[in-house]
């Protein structure tokens, strides 16, 4: 279960990586676009990009802007 922190981390975390542009709530399910206007459930993209997985992919690319 992921907590509400770890979940304002990941959606935060997600828009810097420019992987979300949007989100928003349709009939009670939180929803995440990317830029190409796909969307998926929250859930859904969380079990794909959980948080340690982010926070590495923001390593990685401040490694090689250094």
């Amino acid at each position: 279960m992921i907590t509400p922190n770890e979940s304002t981390q990941c959606l935060n975390l997600a828009r810097a990586l420019d992987l979300i542009t949007a989100s928003r709530t349709v009939g009670g399910i939180f929803y995440v676009y990317n830029a190409a206007g796909h969307f998926k459930s929250w859930e859904s993209f969380v079990a794909e990009y959980p948080l340690e997985r982010l926070q590495a992919m923001v390593k990685r690319r401040s490694f090689k802007g250094a």
